[in-house]
């Protein structure tokens, strides 16, 4: 059962009740936003989005018994009028995350929040029973939802923040109140809607004014801008960095081996998935479990525990092929960082190459730079899908998804690696499964 009555919710949002006002005093069983899993007692919440109005399916959720309704404007009672159903789903998630008293860690940067937040939970699972977010649940109502799972049982949670506009990190931070604020980089992912590098920085630091007091700050202090940040924790691999890496070896596809420096420790670890921006992900795992206390043997534990989620860089081995899935989503700096992962692969090296969405009128520009930076790293074969991606002058174009798999039989040979990254809007996420399904039947 919920915690806040139908009338505390009315008092955390603003709202206005229409009903029977026997209901006031009934707690709701669970909030949802999705009338596909809602259940007999719970308040659904009506989300407007860009291509669905929630407000649509009010009926059905009375149909299928929800206690209230939550809305901003009338949809039949029992139902609380709001201005505006977002800023009231996060109100409610901002107050639920208050009744707990655990460590919270906010995750954002232009690139790797998502393999920097897996990162974190392997650490720090290693001693605390641990909460993160799923899949993409990072933005303005994703990020509420993820809160709103927490339980007694956790002892620490870790919130993805994503944006592309000002002011959203401000919300989500406001909401999650992080005891630690975690900022990966400052790419270019976004720029066509906040401007600038500059532009990017002040939407991302929007989570600092939102830590709760004696709340740390842990970047990335390779990034030039990250570095600036007063009193921050660094981490990352030049040596002024607080946690930094010595002598790394590269492993190939089979990870990278380093020395982790921090707080006068010396910590050899194994980061079982390729990559250099993987060995940065890892020290700032080792910076997190350092000032949550965990032991050497925990961190290094954690580190080695790391799995990649679907579609980040999920090296998928098949009779024919070894695929490095990373279709998930793209920027140039995500680009570059998994180039270099192929870079390292046995066998010819083919890049299936989608767009980067959300670069704004330089796009062109930044896709030709990462086709010039797949060549200069020794990428033997170029396969470019998407109007965008034209630009990178690739060895082949397709202007879809179909026209480039119904091509790969000619392109592909037997023993190459085969690298798929795009943008998520791209929906390149699909090419690796056709490939080993079409052409290693037998992995």
């Amino acid at each position: 059962m919920f915690p806040f009555s139908i009338a505390k919710i009315c008092e955390l949002t603003g709202g206005v009740f229409f009903g029977d006002a026997a209901l006031l005093s009934i707690h709701p069983e669970e909030l949802t936003i999705d009338t596909r899993k809602l259940s007999a007692g719970d308040l659904y919440v009506c989300i407007r989005g860009e291509s669905f109005d929630g407000h649509a399916f009010a009926a059905e959720a009375a149909a299928k018994g929800a206690l209230c309704v939550l809305a901003d404007c009338e949809v039949g009672a029992p139902y609380i009028r709001v201005a505006d159903t977002v800023a009231a789903f996060q109100a409610i998630a901002h107050a639920y995350r208050k009744l707990f008293s655990l460590p919270v860690i906010a995750v954002t940067g232009s690139a790797g929040k998502t393999s920097t937040k897996e990162m974190l939970c392997a650490v720090l699972s290693q001693r605390y029973n641990t909460l993160k977010s799923l899949g993409n649940l990072n933005n303005q109502t994703g990020a509420p939802q993820v809160l709103l799972t927490l339980q007694t049982a956790h002892k620490a949670a870790i919130v993805e923040m994503g944006m592309n506009h000002f002011g959203e990190i401000d919300a989500l931070a406001r909401m999650t109140e992080p005891d630690f604020a975690v900022i990966t980089n400052i790419g270019d992912a976004h720029i066509g809607n906040l401007g600038s590098r500059e532009g990017i920085f002040r939407a991302k630091t929007e989570l600092l004014a939102h830590l709760r007091t004696g709340g740390r700050v842990v970047v990335c202090g390779d990034d030039a801008f990250l570095r600036t940040i007063p009193n921050a924790v660094l981490y990352g691999m030049e040596p002024h960095n607080d946690v930094r890496a010595e002598n790394v070896q590269a492993l190939g596809l089979q990870g990278t081996k380093f020395d982790a420096l921090f707080g006068g420790r010396r910590l050899h670890v194994h980061v079982p998935v390729p990559g250099m921006h993987m060995v940065i992900n890892a020290l700032c795992g080792v910076a997190l479990g350092w000032l949550l206390s965990l032991d050497d043997a925990e961190i290094a534990a954690g580190i080695y525990s790391y799995i990649a989620p679907a579609g980040r860089m999920e090296i998928l081995r098949g009779a024919r092929f070894t695929i490095l899935n990373d279709a998930y989503n793209a920027s140039p700096a995500s680009m570059r960082a998994s180039i270099d992962v192929l870079a390292q692969s046995n066998g010819r090296k083919v890049f299936v190459m989608g767009d980067m969405l959300e670069l704004g009128e330089d796009a062109p520009r930044y896709h030709a730079e990462v086709g010039a930076y797949a060549r200069e790293k020794g990428i033997d074969l170029l396969l470019c899908v998407g109007e965008l991606s034209r630009a990178a002058n690739g060895d082949a174009w397709y202007p879809s998804i179909a026209t480039l798999c119904a091509d790969l039989p000619a392109q592909l040979r037997h023993g190459d690696a085969v690298l798929i990254k795009a943008s998520h809007g791209s929906r390149l996420d699909g090419v690796a499964a056709f490939i080993l399904k079409e052409y290693c039947p037998s992995a």
